[in-house]
């Protein structure tokens, strides 16, 4: 059962999360994935642990270029790094959350990817809107969950419609 955490803490997807049995399912439209991070061993490691996956990944390099990427592409969720450089993920998210807001665009899940699980750093990533926190270094299977419970729990309508069913279930504990 999920538990409840502190109030203004965001969901944190528990180190030892494990992965369901659920198949992988045939989409028409795959699920389309940001990722923000400045370490390019970072991004080589999520792109071979959604390799299997029918996510389809565009990267970045800093904060900056996610915010371009996000502004010019269509996302369903996004995962950021947040100590970045040119513009960290702080600055970054709260910069999506602007250019949604301005345009009348649907909530876009963000995931928080950092090695602080600070509870300080955890209620920042949440109030620049951030959905979820994952720490690292992540593990795959701890990643997939992540992925699946955001667009479960926090997706929006076009990410979750019949055409898009993410590869595994959530098992994550969180509140809302």
């Amino acid at each position: 059962m999920a538990k409840a955490a502190p109030a203004g803490m965001l969901p944190q997807v528990p180190e030892t999360a494990a992965l369901s049995a659920a198949p992988q399912k045939m989409t028409e439209r795959p699920l389309r994935i940001l990722l923000a991070d400045d370490s390019a061993d970072n991004r080589l490691l999520i792109r071979a642990y959604i390799k299997k996956t029918s996510y389809v990944l565009t990267e970045a390099e800093n904060g900056q270029i996610a915010v371009e990427r996000f502004v010019d592409g269509s996302y369903d969720l996004v995962l950021m790094d947040i100590q970045m450089p040119v513009l960290d993920g702080y600055s970054a998210v709260r910069a999506i959350r602007e250019w949604e807001r301005e345009h009348g665009k649907t909530h876009t899940p963000i995931l928080a990817l950092t090695a602080s699980a600070l509870e300080e750093d955890v209620r920042r990533a949440k109030g620049a809107g951030c959905d979820m926190h994952v720490s690292k270094p992540v593990k795959k299977s701890t990643l997939l969950d992540a992925i699946a419970s955001a667009m479960e729990n926090f997706g929006n309508s076009s990410a979750t419609d019949a055409n898009i069913v993410p590869p595994v279930a959530a098992v994550a504990e969180f509140c809302i």
